[in-house]
């Protein structure tokens, strides 16, 4: 009975002895990290039209042509449209301006149509070849969260264009890069 207990014994420390290097060796050998995790919500970019795209005045063209405004307010014109400038502005020809808020510093992406029609009963004119600061394409949300552009255009009218005040819109979506 003695050995059986001294072999119990010896199998008892025998089998402490191979465990118990496994469970050090575990721990020994076990890491946690946390890891990380983060998202970033941007405020929407807002749009707001500041100023109108005028063309202001002209005479009723003979031949028709065409009204350039840049988006500097630079102004040109084709065909007979050049007797536009003789005639008195009651309201300033201009760009039509508009303003972005957003993130500081994000590039955003204007977009729009290449034309539209503006009206006057069933009269009709188009407005085409819309610019933005040169090109039409976006621009950098500045440090202040602000972005300012400007938009030009072509009017196009044609040879006895009926007299009146035409008006239209125009879509501009804008979007972040």
């Amino acid at each position: 009975m003695r050995k059986i207990k001294h072999a119990v014994a010896v199998l008892v420390a025998g089998f402490g002895s191979l465990t118990a290097p496994h469970a050090l060796a575990a721990s020994a050998n076990t890491s946690v990290v946390g890891g990380t995790a983060s998202a970033q919500v941007a405020a929407p970019l807002q749009l707001v039209a500041v100023n109108a795209l005028q063309f202001g005045s002209m005479a009723q063209p003979q031949v028709g042509g065409t009204l350039t405004i840049s988006p500097s307010g630079a102004i040109s014109t084709t065909g007979d449209m050049g007797t536009a400038t003789a005639v008195m502005q009651t309201t300033a020809r201009s760009a039509a301006s508009f303003n972005v808020t957003g993130i500081a510093g994000m590039m955003f992406t204007a977009t729009g149509v290449s034309q539209v029609t503006i009206s006057n009963g069933s009269a009709r004119m188009t407005v085409g070849q819309f610019t933005i600061n040169g090109t039409f394409s976006g621009g950098q949300i500045g440090a202040n969260g602000t972005y300012t552009f400007n938009i030009g255009g072509t009017l196009t009218a044609a040879a006895g264009q009926a007299p009146g005040t035409y008006s239209g819109t125009f879509p501009i979506t804008v979007a972040y890069n």
